[in-house]
């Protein structure tokens, strides 16, 4: 798995793709959403953190953190 990152407006649901990643307009991704300055509403939508995802989960990266 491959990460792209970029800033983008999310307008009436819509994430529109940068130009320079014209080769993802038909591919399948897992979108993860940061948002700064949230809501309390907003933040009541997260029920996940990356601890609770198997996939992102390295014990190995992890030892440095604990």
């Amino acid at each position: 798995m491959y990460a792209i990152e970029f800033e983008a407006q999310i307008k009436d649901g819509v994430v529109k793709i940068p130009g320079q990643y014209a080769r993802l307009m038909n591919a399948h991704a897992r979108v993860v959403v940061l948002i700064d300055n949230a809501d309390q509403e907003t933040k009541a939508m997260s029920e996940h953190s990356a601890s609770t995802i198997d996939e992102w989960k390295d014990p190995q990266e992890d030892e440095v953190w604990t």
